[in-house]
């Protein structure tokens, strides 16, 4: 089941050549020269499965600048009503909203030390509960 996996793709570098939307392209690029980050560390970070250990301080803070560019992060709080809106436009989602409803709830929580921490556990949140659907 690929249910949160949707969202996760978001802060991917694989959405960069599936998605057509050439804004979302843009953020892209903006996120990672914001942040410092090159195509080759976020490939290695998503190749070694989006291990938090393995998570610099640029990766997460490329994951907190999505999330604002996708309006899912204001002010370091997670807008969870602006991302199931995103996620029910998702083909994909279409027959399991109750899932990503539940994950988003049970992710809203996450809170770090800071904003990047914070976009950093709620995204790690959401692939756990990907994790959780698949098994």
């Amino acid at each position: 089941m690929q249910v949160v996996a949707i969202f996760a793709l978001l802060t991917t570098l694989v959405t960069l050549t599936m998605c057509d939307n050439p804004d979302f392209k843009a953020n892209i690029m903006k996120c990672m020269e914001e942040t410092k980050i090159s195509r080759d560390e976020l490939k290695a970070f998503y190749a070694n499965g989006s291990k938090s250990a393995d998570a610099k301080d640029n990766i997460k803070c490329y994951m907190k600048c999505m999330m604002e560019k996708m309006g899912h992060l204001k002010n370091g709080v997670f807008d969870d009503a602006s991302a199931a809106r995103s996620l029910k436009n998702w083909p994909q989602l279409k027959d399991h909203q109750a899932e990503v409803d539940e994950a988003i709830q049970d992710c809203k929580k996450e809170k770090g030390a800071n904003d990047c921490e914070t976009a950093f556990k709620i995204t790690m949140c959401l692939k756990e509960h990907k994790a959780a659907l698949q098994s």
